[in-house]
């Protein structure tokens, strides 16, 4: 969390030659940029991409519009409760949210439609990446999949083998409270059904028997991302389904753990910006979402979160490039999948507690 706590120190100036008190002159910040008066509240991600939006992109932005900006870490969902609180007298301008968020967001009308008017590097913005009739636009762009240790376990084809009994009480499930979760009932339900993870998302019901077989092959659920160095450390043979994004530092490192993307296709853990309703300051929350989305900002953020830009224009070394789905032509070899948030989401409870259910009995 930056900025939330700080008590904004106010400067003045006496006009000596005047005389005129110093009261009577603009209030200034002067713990910010310099001679900023205006502000905004901005909710950012957590981990590793938080700390390079606050460190590298948000100085350029407080020097370039001379404003401070306020940061606060969370999650998507900590992030919809804090725009729920601040409903009556909102305090945040831009919210990040993954796009299961976006639609939640829009439905319960805590966001508007961006202010594309005032954003013309939306124009560069990869169409499959925007949603929701323009509430949402993508800026960081992870890949779903199987995690594996690649000295011991050889890259799944499909998803089909993770059912397999060589794998009985092998296997470390993401919890049912993630939206990786969906991944995985999405999965099964295309193998039962025979068809795309597209189509398969709307015949989950088929999926429940399914999962109720994989049962023996859950030793646990993990919430902590960390903990799936249990994969490197020969405690389990598989986890996930996890976001690239949460693993590949670890495999940069020297980590014997890869991902793995089984034919069924590949999941889009899609990172988003969106305008808060009634946000204070809302043309410096449009300048701070346009310079998110300028080419050379994703392009930085691409390099050291190793996650894929939204915009059209990057370039990346090999040993960049060989772990972020980009450009779009590489989306689409990879399968790359986003799930129908307005379908999903008014389902989610009924599956959790199915999930429940299964897995908990």
């Amino acid at each position: 969390m930056s900025g939330n706590s700080e008590t904004d120190k106010i400067g003045r100036r006496g006009l000596l030659r005047t005389g005129v008190a110093a009261a009577a002159l603009p209030l200034v910040f002067i713990n910010g940029a310099r001679g900023a008066t205006r502000s905004i509240q901005v909710g950012i991600y957590t981990a590793q991409q938080g700390e390079y939006v606050r460190k590298q992109i948000i100085p350029q932005f407080e020097a370039d519009h001379q404003c401070k900006v306020f940061t606060t870490e969370g999650v998507t969902l900590t992030q919809i409760a804090a725009l729920r609180a601040t409903r009556d007298n909102p305090r945040y301008s831009v919210m990040f949210m993954d796009d299961i968020g976006v639609e939640l967001s829009k439905r319960e009308g805590l966001i508007d439609a961006l202010p594309a008017a005032q954003l013309p590097n939306l124009a560069n913005v990869y169409k499959r990446f925007l949603f929701n009739d323009g509430y949402g636009a993508a800026f960081a762009i992870s890949t779903g999949g199987l995690v594996i240790n690649p000295q011991v376990t050889k890259p799944f084809v499909t998803y089909a083998e993770l059912w397999e009994p060589r794998f009985r009480q092998r296997y470390l499930m993401t919890t049912p409270k993630f939206t990786q979760s969906l991944y995985l009932l999405i999965a099964a339900a295309s193998l039962v059904t025979g068809k795309s993870l597209k189509d398969a998302q709307y015949e989950i019901d088929a999926a429940w028997p399914k999962m109720a077989d994989l049962k023996p092959n859950v030793v646990s659920t993990y919430e902590n991302p960390s903990q799936v160095m249990m994969v490197a450390q020969g405690q389990v043979d598989i986890a996930g389904i996890e976001y690239s994004k949460n693993l590949y530092p670890y495999t940069v490192q020297g980590a014997p753990v890869d991902m793995c993307f089984p034919r069924e296709g590949t999941f889009a853990g899609i990172n988003c910006l969106t305008f808060v309703k009634g946000g204070p300051e809302p043309d410096l929350a449009a300048a701070f979402i346009n310079q998110m989305l300028d080419a050379k900002v994703q392009q930085g953020l691409a390099a050291a979160t190793l996650t894929a830009p939204s915009v059209a224009g990057a370039a990346f070394a090999p040993d960049i490039a060989k772990y972020i789905a980009y450009p779009e032509a590489k989306m689409d070899e990879m399968g790359l999948f986003a799930a129908d948030w307005s379908y999903i989401n008014p389902r989610r409870p009924a599956w959790l507690e199915k999930y429940n259910q299964v897995f908990g009995s």
